[in-house]
This record gives C-alpha cells, structure tokens and sequence, in this order.
C-alpha cells in the first residue's frame, strides 16, 4: 500500500474508535441507549461524519490526480489535508512520523 492509502486507512480506523466511543458520552439522567436525547453523542457523530465527508472527498481527489493528467496540486493539496485530520491521532502506536502536515 502506498503513503496516500495507509494514511486514509489510519484515519479511518481512528474515526471508526471515535464514533464507537462517542455512545459513552451521555448525560448523568440519560434514560439509557434506546431513548438517548443527550446532545454530547449527536454532536460528536455529526463531526465525525464531517471528517468522513472530507477524507473522502480527499481520496477521490487523489484517486482522480493518480487516474488522469490534472493539476497536481490537487492531489498534493488532497493529501496535506488528509494529514491535518490524522494530526489529532498523533499519539497512536500506528501513527507514522511521515505524516506530520
């Protein structure tokens, strides 16, 4: 696998653990899972589907610049984002040193 690949895989296994963990995030009167109105879990799945939304959006923009002749600083553009959004997760044992925006 290639820098661009592993670098989305990462990301994505990381946002996969944060929107399993954001379940954990209730209020102290919450009433439980099945009727769950706390707006800590929501907010959180929300900005996880931003980040989702925007790596992908990375990937294929990468994917087109690999595929066809393009500007490539679409590409490279594409690929120091996907890097900013992995930042966060710099202190995972997967974390690669090449990754830093």
């Amino acid at each position: 696998m290639d820098t661009a690949t592993d670098l989305a895989s990462f990301v994505h296994d990381r946002l996969d653990e944060e929107e399993r963990d954001a379940a954990l995030f209730h209020e102290l009167d919450c009433p439980g899972r099945v009727s769950c109105s706390c707006p800590c879990p929501a907010r959180l799945r929300d900005q996880i589907a931003i980040h989702r939304q925007n790596l992908r959006h990375c990937e294929q923009r990468i994917k087109r610049g690999q595929e066809e002749l393009c500007w490539p600083l679409d590409s490279f553009f594409a690929f120091e984002t996907m890097k900013a959004l992995a930042l966060p997760y710099e202190l995972h044992p997967d974390w690669r040193d090449n990754w830093y925006p």
